[in-house]
């Protein structure tokens, strides 16, 4: 379909594949609007508004059914350039990680709380993947703080209970290994991707629940990162490796990767890299002043958004 369709509804709507409600009535807002983004209404969007038409709220379910490792990212910054693009002078936000929990089932999401820089209008956008569907919202108020934004969002999303969806359609966490044509252009490159793929799946056996998984591929940890990064880099280091085929891109891609490592500066790196939007454990401290004093002094040229693999669960 080119164009939403207006769906008919009175009473609380059904999302026919998922028996997912969208109340008449939300946390007292009313709903206005039902409408479908494909013909066989499994992709919707609702809009309710608050009685003085002054707070917006739009809720999104759509199938999404391989989770590839950077579904949510993609899946979350296309939501948010939508929201940027809105704006005629601009917008300030705050983003962050995020995850909700019910009944031992865990979804990862990303949120953010935006400012509207000229229209003076508060908002909030958060994407949570949900097995083979993702969840989406968004605030928008010219009367409410980010502080009651949140305590509305909050509401919504326990409302909602999105992780009723990985209940109903999880994904497999077998996980399949897609190679990029740049992973077979030499042995060691080979070898340097291999390892470090096997090394990110046993991360996320050892670290990340099952019924976690079946939400989405665990791509937000940065300590998944890490593991991997190092095992990719530790390939330099083999003697067995010494003779092997490489190509001059090769070396140099390593020769960096393990300078960055030894600087210490490897999570910062990698933060950047992925926009800040990873998860960092409690006990990790990142020196982001230092990386960018050594930064200046050693310039990179590895971009992690050039991959020589991607991971999904199906």
């Amino acid at each position: 379909m080119s164009r939403p369709r207006s769906l008919a509804a009175s009473g609380t709507f059904i999302h026919a594949k998922t028996k997912t409600p969208f109340p008449k009535d939300l946390a007292g807002y009313k709903r206005k609007s039902v409408y479908a983004f494909d013909k066989e209404k499994t992709n919707i969007g609702t809009v309710y508004w608050s009685a003085d038409r002054k707070t917006k709220m739009s809720v999104y379910l759509y199938p999404y059914e391989v989770g590839t490792e950077d579904r949510l990212k993609q899946a979350y910054s296309t939501a948010y350039m939508e929201v940027a693009v809105t704006s005629k002078k601009g917008i300030t936000a705050t983003q962050k990680p995020i995850s909700y929990i019910k009944d031992d089932y865990k979804i990862n999401g990303l949120q953010a709380n935006i400012k509207y820089v000229k229209e003076g209008t508060n908002s909030y956008l958060s994407v949570f993947e949900c097995g083979k569907w993702l969840f989406k919202f968004r605030i928008t108020s010219e009367v409410l703080d980010s502080a009651a934004i949140q305590e509305l969002a909050t509401t919504v999303i326990d409302t909602f209970a999105p992780t009723n969806l990985v209940k109903l359609d999880p994904l497999d966490i077998k996980p399949t290994l897609h190679l990029a044509p740049g992973a077979t252009a030499d042995s060691v490159i080979t070898v340097s991707v291999l390892g470090s793929a096997f090394e990110k799946m046993q991360w996320v056996t050892d670290n990340v629940s099952p019924l976690e998984r079946a939400a989405g591929f665990p791509g937000l940890y940065l300590e998944l990162h890490v593991a991997s990064l190092k095992a990719f880099a530790a390939q330099e280091q083999d003697k067995r490796m010494t003779n092997s085929a490489r190509l001059p891109s090769t070396t140099a891609y390593l020769a960096e990767l393990n300078k960055i490592i030894s600087s210490g500066y490897l999570r910062e790196f990698i933060m950047k890299e992925y926009d800040m939007l990873l998860i960092v454990p409690e006990n990790i401290t990142l020196d982001f002043e230092g990386f960018l004093q050594w930064r200046k002094l050693n310039p990179i040229s590895i971009d992690l958004s050039s991959r020589f693999y991607v991971l999904s669960y199906k």
